[in-house]
């Protein structure tokens, strides 16, 4: 982190591309007017080459340069995401085989449930896997309503949701579908959730973290809507 803290720019102050809606919001009629920066910026005391624009006497530089420079890794996948600890590669960290594979273990398990109870199966739905997979990314311990709902609505799924969490430790890898739709299927309120009449689809999300496994089953529901879609 040593590196990153002794960052010296020669710009007097270095301001990111995602707040340049900040000044037009308060100002609609304000043309603003970008041009290329000629100012010089440092690393470590070393010239690095950063594509920059003067804009209001602010210089502005793109995130994904800045990961670049510093080897933070800076990506978009519905939205932009940091990882300060990871490599710069400009793209989302891709899933083990094994962890992809207990994604979809679990979508069989949660349908194997609902057949016993006389329910339809859900089709899984590539917008919620993608929603469920980012919500484990965060490694939530609880619910975040809005988040979901937002992250839902990222993905593009249209439609409300039902969502169920599951957090544990010790699991192998073979063993965490298992495991997760025992949690939910041995609490009532998850239970109900899985069991929804309404659903028609799902997705799932598994992050595994230093030993900690965040499951994520999101469930679909045409019948109602998404407050923050």
């Amino acid at each position: 982190m040593s590196r990153k803290k002794n960052v010296l720019m020669a710009a007097a102050c270095i301001v990111l591309g995602m707040a340049l809606a900040g000044p037009a919001a308060h100002a609609a009629e304000e043309i603003l007017t970008a041009v290329r920066s000629t100012h010089q910026f440092y690393l470590d005391g070393e010239q690095i080459q950063l594509e920059a624009y003067l804009i209001n006497g602010n210089n502005y530089v793109k995130l994904a340069d800045v990961g670049q420079a510093l080897d933070f890794n800076v990506y978009w996948d519905g939205a932009v995401r940091i990882e300060s600890g990871a490599p710069y590669t400009g793209r989302a960290p891709e899933q083990p085989p094994a962890l992809e594979q207990a994604r979809q273990d679990i979508a069989a398990l949660v349908n194997g449930v609902r057949q016993e109870y006389g329910l339809s199966e859900l089709a899984i739905d590539q917008r919620l896997m993608a929603a469920a997979q980012e919500l484990t990314g965060r490694k939530y311990t609880w619910h975040h309503n809005r988040e979901e709902c937002e992250a839902v609505a990222g993905a593009g799924y249209p439609f409300g949701f039902r969502s169920n969490l599951t957090v544990f430790t010790g699991a192998a890898t073979p063993d965490i579908p298992q495991q997760a739709v025992e949690n939910w299927v041995n609490s009532p309120g998850h239970l109900q959730a899985m069991l929804d009449p309404d659903a028609d689809s799902l997705g799932v999300g598994v992050t595994v973290e230093q030993g900690v496994t965040y499951c994520c089953l999101l469930l679909g529901d045409p019948t109602t809507h998404n407050p923050y879609g």
